[in-house]
């Protein structure tokens, strides 16, 4: 699972969380599109989405 967080909140990532988000960079970088959309359908993968609303 990763989360966000705001800069205010923490200083940073720590080693051990940097080797896990690369791990599953690496495992993720490598699926193919089937691969993919086979987790997703199954819920092991979630696609977040981010629509920036502009206001003028």
């Amino acid at each position: 699972m990763a989360y966000g967080f705001a800069k205010s909140e923490r200083a940073n990532i720590d080693a051990g969380e940097e080797k896990q988000f690369k791990e599953a960079a690496r495992f993720v970088l490598r699926l193919t599109e089937k691969q993919l959309d086979e987790l997703l359908k199954n819920g092991d993968l979630v696609e977040v989405k981010y629509e920036q609303e502009i206001s003028n």
